[in-house]
């Protein structure tokens, strides 16, 4: 199963012509999601994928209070991996999924492809995603050549 969490208008959304299997479950703006939902889904999915508007060198508004109520899931308590603390993950499907970071944006400059990496990278020991990886884009039309997804 995939999760795909986007912060696009719902017209956007369509306009990318996703193919989606029946199992996979797409999260966007208008979608009223709960702290167990989002961390449920999350730990049962085999493929996180996350499509931002790079804001700041980092995640959209949307796409990180999602992060964060999964990450309130997972529970207070913190561990060092890494060198890092990060929250502590509880669900027996850790390292299952991959986690790929999507980022579009017409002026993104260096230095917040590189802060965006940082998060990225972050979030997904945090979650202990199997592996992360980012692509930047610099329209949304991009998204649509986007074979990863």
């Amino acid at each position: 199963m995939k999760v795909i969490v986007h912060d696009l208008q719902e017209k956007s959304w369509q306009a990318l012509g996703m193919q989606l299997q029946e199992k996979d479950i797409v999260i966007g703006k208008n979608m009223e999601t709960t702290e167990k939902d989002i961390g449920r889904l999350i730990g049962s999915c085999r493929q996180l994928v996350l499509i931002s508007r790079c804001v700041y060198g980092g995640f959209s508004p949307f796409i990180q209070g999602i992060l964060s109520k999964c990450k309130r899931y997972f529970g207070p308590f913190l561990e060092v991996r890494h060198g890092q603390t990060h929250y502590q993950v509880h669900n027996g499907n850790k390292n299952e999924f991959a986690m790929i970071c999507c980022f579009y944006g017409d002026q993104i400059t260096t230095r917040e492809e590189q802060s965006a990496r940082i998060q990225s990278v972050s979030d997904g020991i945090s979650l202990q995603a199997r592996g992360v990886k980012i692509i930047f884009f610099n329209t949304i039309d991009a998204l649509r050549n986007c074979k990863e997804i």
